[in-house]
């Protein structure tokens, strides 16, 4: 895999796209560093990185490996590049070669597994999740967008107060000791789907604030996570529009709240027009409905 050439493929195909490098980071859940590292040939993308990378540039994952688009009589030349090498130096040796190849599909198929089971946490539902798995993904994942928060989010303090689950997505709200909080949002792994991964997430709030995160998936729906923490006593419910529609959720309790949404449309992931409630329905005056408890 040659990064620079890796690297300049992807450059191309994302201004083609008429995005920024913050735009695709967002669509990987990543930083834009990490593009800007990519494109540079300064870094690659992990393994479980390529498959939604390549998605997301329309791209095939030889294509990527290449650093080049392919042909259709290319791509089935390129995919297995790696074992297709190996049995073309080992002709002189066709019995010994093919043995060494199985062994290396063999391996690369027994990492592959390994990995996804290593790197996700079990659990079919909420009530069967390893909840303390679930919280030593989020500081795994999450502190490393710790540079790009502005809050000191204590991660040796982690602890998950809520989690909502909607068809194969989790949402956990998590809290310090400081008054700090953060959403951390997993899938189900590829490989093993009675398994969760950690693959995105909101950072770096406070305490009284409410904050969206929107996604599209691969099957065109809308993720849409709200969450708050401490927030004043008197909000009971709280409304927001997406797409036209608006929608009224009854789930604060106790100053805090998370809901996930799942919408088949993610033509519009831009969630407006927050509005919180008390508990007859009736919307409370704040001038500002996204930071109600901050002072």
């Amino acid at each position: 895999m040659d990064a620079k050439a890796t690297g300049g493929l992807i450059a191309r195909r994302r201004k083609e796209q008429n995005w920024s490098q913050g735009d695709l980071a967002e669509r990987l859940h990543v930083t834009d560093k990490a593009v800007s590292k990519w494109e540079t040939g300064r870094g690659l993308p992990s393994v479980d990185l390529l498959e939604p990378l390549a998605e997301a540039l329309g791209l095939t994952v030889s294509e990527l490996l290449s650093g080049r688009e392919l042909t259709a009589e290319e791509l089935p030349k390129a995919a297995g590049e790696q074992i297709m090498e190996s049995m073309r130096k080992g002709r002189k040796l066709l019995w010994r070669g093919a043995a060494a190849t199985l062994a290396a599909v063999a391996l690369a198929g027994a990492l592959y597994v390994g990995y996804h089971y290593a790197t996700s946490v079990f659990g079919r539902s909420i009530a069967e999740v390893d909840r303390e798995g679930l919280e030593q993904q989020a500081v795994s994942y999450m502190s490393g967008f710790q540079e790009l928060s502005s809050s000191d989010f204590d991660y040796s303090a982690l602890g998950i107060v809520d989690l909502k689950q909607r068809g194969d997505y989790l949402a956990a709200l998590c809290v310090d000791g400081n008054g700090h909080w953060e959403i951390c949002i997993y899938e189900r792994d590829r490989v093993f789907p009675d398994r969760w991964r950690a693959n995105g997430g909101a950072y770096g709030m406070e305490a009284g604030q409410i904050r969206c995160w929107n996604f599209g998936d691969p099957a065109g729906n809308a993720v849409i996570v709200m969450g708050g923490w401490d927030l004043p006593r008197d909000i009971a419910a709280y409304s927001f529009e997406n797409g036209g529609i608006t929608y009224t959720c009854s789930t604060v309790m106790g100053g805090a709240f998370l809901d996930l949404f799942i919408i088949p449309d993610s033509d519009d992931l831009a969630s407006t027009g927050l509005a919180l409630l008390d508990e007859t329905g009736v919307p409370l005056p704040y001038e500002n409905p996204w930071e109600p408890g901050l002072t």
